[in-house]
């Protein structure tokens, strides 16, 4: 039996939110399908781009791995690439390539790894995975290109997680009619809205593996775009409570009373969480339901205001201005501690918004409510 192979399968630094679609997921499928077919071992490095997604895939299709434990991850010369890209780069003897910057530190290092000569560097040819001067001078250094095909790059088989949206989307039909109905304006407003966000990593409550399943199979949960977060909730019929970003930990459901025609200008991407504020996916919820159950407008303050607080009314203290300098009372913020059960919610308790009719179809799959579009 002829001794294994060894390979790696690296990429350039991902974003924080993954699709199904992403070119870089599709590209691992593929590449992982290859490599379950040869006798090699794969050589995973911890911590390194998307080892975690590699290392578990691996798995399902039961492809040996060894996993290098690194104990100085950072490169002892000041710029250079991490020392843990380097390791990994240089103990396969083939080295797989999905996503690929130019002049990122896996482009140097892959550079490096032709110019002495240490083995093949095989860059996966699918499209928007390297960018074009890079994959240009890696291939005149000596890289060949591989393309996996459409059966090897198709999504994984499903596990027992599926789940109940999963089922719910794969079966429902698109309208034939879709309503837009007018939304309330500013004057007679009366409601408090929830806007959602993007998930990235795993749903509250879920494991690393759930999430990597999903996205493996492309199931319809493995979606944690806002519009992804909006079809979870109404699925559920439930507000789940957070505590980011919440003094005191307290796990809170957060709204806003500003009307839903003044949200765009709150629309902004706030570079300290990494993350939009008010994003153009949500539901308007009416006020007076919400305070019938404990919701409460946020306390703007400085921290003698906080000190002064009793604890039953820290849960809805908020800094007028952060460190940052941002004015946070403009967000006109209400709170409810603990999750909201929306189960009881009626057609004239609740409005939905998105932005476009796309998403409303997505939306009216799983809900009867009412939907709107947000305000351009």
């Amino acid at each position: 039996m002829p001794t294994a192979n060894t390979a790696t399968v690296v990429m350039s630094r991902l974003a924080r939110l993954v699709a199904v679609d992403d070119a870089w997921l599709v590209a691992l499928r593929g590449t992982l399908r290859r490599l379950a077919t040869e006798p090699v071992r794969l050589i995973i490095g911890q911590q390194t781009a998307g080892s975690d997604f590699v290392r578990h895939a691996a798995s399902r299709l039961q492809i040996p791995v060894e996993s290098l434990t690194l104990a100085h991850p950072q490169s002892p010369d000041e710029g250079g690439p991490p020392e843990r890209d380097r390791i990994v780069v240089q103990s396969a003897q083939t080295v797989f390539v999905l996503t690929l910057r130019t002049g990122g530190n896996l482009h140097q290092l892959l550079r490096q790894r032709l110019l002495e000569q240490s083995g093949p560097v095989v860059l996966v040819d699918l499209p928007h995975l390297q960018s074009e001067p890079a994959r240009t001078e890696l291939c005149e250094l000596g890289a060949t290109t591989w393309a996996p095909t459409t059966e090897q790059c198709r999504p994984f088989d499903t596990v027992a997680e599926t789940t109940d949206l999963d089922k719910q989307r794969s079966n429902s039909r698109q309208p034939e009619i879709l309503e837009i109905v007018p939304f309330p304006d500013a004057e007679h407003w009366k409601f408090l809205t929830h806007t959602t966000r993007a998930c990235p990593g795993p749903w509250p409550g879920d494991g690393f593996e759930t999430y990597v399943n999903q996205l493996l199979a492309s199931q319809p949960s493995a979606d944690h775009s806002p519009l992804g977060s909006l079809l979870r909730i109404l699925q559920q019929r439930r507000l789940i409570a957070s505590r980011r970003a919440i003094r005191g930990g307290y796990s809170v459901v957060s709204l806003t009373a500003c009307p839903l025609q003044d949200l765009p200008r709150l629309h902004q991407f706030r570079p300290h969480r990494v993350r939009w504020d008010f994003e153009p996916f949500g539901l308007c919820l009416r006020k007076d339901w919400l305070c019938r159950r404990g919701a409460r407008p946020v306390a703007y303050g400085d921290e003698e205001h906080w000190q002064a607080l009793a604890e039953q009314d820290r849960p809805f203290f908020q800094l007028a201005t952060g460190i940052t300098g941002i004015d946070w009372s403009v967000e006109n913020e209400w709170r409810h501690v603990g999750d909201l059960d929306l189960s009881e919610l009626t057609a004239d308790d609740v409005i939905l918004f998105v932005p476009h009719t796309a998403a409303a179809r997505s939306v009216a799959n799983v809900s009867d409510w009412p939907i709107t579009l947000w305000p351009q």
